[in-house]
């Protein structure tokens, strides 16, 4: 890859200063084409970073590269194109915000000239009436034209929804956190911690793999549940089909499925404990397995203290079962996530069982007739 030589800052526009901005402009360039040729490796991204933030200039002439690139093709296709139509498109791109650069930034561009077709400078005109708007959010997009990493996380009791830049949509769980790394040839998720539910799109062909502890799942077009708990993870197949290896060895190459893939179809569930995966995924109740997106816990014969566990993720005062035997008590039920008083009330009806809250927690104990 080529590197610029140093960072160059540009205060007026003297004959000495005229060079010096072309010499960021093929900096720019050259920064531009290292980045469309493949991700930068982490030295690069620190490089390119600094570099851009080493001067408002410098980001002006990046981003000018890069609208340039965007619009040369329509407007040589079309050589009356006009100033007010690449306007129109620069300030109608849903990746743009309203927002006017500084006066010193527009001074600059009053004094500067393009050279070459009518075409050109119109292209370069809309370039400078968004440079600094698109910086943030066409530029950056969420690291993924950079390739830098992106961490989503919730908080303790929240929940929430994030749609990536390409497009996929990614439903976040209680006290969870997925960083998002973007690739020439794939899109990878790691889940860092707690539960997501992933509906993948598709827009230009890469591969979109999750890791999560020991288990890697690469979509096979699809919308799949990944949760991540203490010594084991649950991947939960909504629609479609995924395929679940082991994230001990190198990622796979290619696109096809590695032949030691377990495939994963539509109401199913895998689970990977201690490295293992089951020797064949399960049948699952989906809508049991998603009841979270609408603040439920839905459970069928299910251990009372898996179900308290579950109830913890989100309560804030947490229950408490030390008692072997009652943690093993298999119940049925749905309560609401976020209501304690509800859950408490459902766990009193249950034989057996006394309810004793105070402050801090919330403890189930077996009645002394038991």
């Amino acid at each position: 890859m080529p590197t610029p030589h140093g960072a160059i800052g540009v205060d007026d526009m003297t004959p000495t200063q005229e060079q010096i901005r072309s010499a960021i402009a093929e900096q720019a360039g050259e920064w531009f084409v290292a980045n469309h040729t493949g991700p930068l490796d982490e030295q690069g991204r620190t490089d390119f970073v600094a570099w851009l933030r080493t001067s408002p200039v410098h980001m002006e002439e990046y981003l000018g590269v890069a609208l340039i690139a965007r619009d040369l093709p329509a407007a040589t296709s079309d050589p009356d194109v006009s100033l007010e139509t690449l306007l129109a498109q620069a300030r109608a791109d849903e990746r743009v915000v309203s927002f006017e650069p500084p006066q010193p930034a527009r001074e600059l561009h009053q004094k500067r000239t393009w050279p070459g077709p009518a075409w050109a400078a119109a292209a370069f005109a809309a370039c400078a009436m968004v440079v600094f708007a698109g910086l943030i959010t066409w530029l950056m997009r969420d690291g993924q034209l950079l390739g830098l990493p992106k961490t989503y996380r919730t908080a303790h009791g929240e929940q929430n929804r994030v749609r990536l830049p390409d497009g996929t949509v990614v439903h976040l769980n209680t006290d969870s956190a997925v960083t998002v790394r973007y690739g020439r040839k794939e899109r990878v998720v790691d889940v860092d911690q707690g539960e997501a539910l992933f509906q993948v799109a598709h827009p230009d062909g890469r591969r979109f793999r999750v890791v999560a502890g020991v288990a890697q799942v690469l979509d096979i077009a699809t919308e799949f549940d990944v949760f991540r708990q203490t010594s084991a993870t649950v991947v939960t197949v909504v629609e479609g089909e995924v395929a679940v290896l082991e994230a001990r060895g190198s990622p796979p190459i290619g696109p096809a499925v590695p032949p030691d893939a377990q495939r994963v179809g539509a109401g199913y569930q895998l689970r990977i404990d201690a490295g293992r995966a089951s020797a064949q995924p399960m049948p699952v109740d989906v809508s049991q397995t998603l009841a979270w997106l609408h603040h439920k816990i839905v459970f069928e014969q299910r251990p009372l203290g898996e179900v308290a566990e579950e109830f913890n993720r989100y309560a804030r005062i947490p229950v408490v079962i030390e008692d072997a035997t009652l943690r093993a008590l298999p119940i049925s039920g749905v309560v609401d996530a976020y209501d304690t008083d509800s859950f408490m009330t459902f766990l009193a009806t249950l034989e057996g069982v006394r309810v004793e809250r105070t402050a801090t927690r919330i403890r189930v104990v077996r009645t002394t007739s038991q």
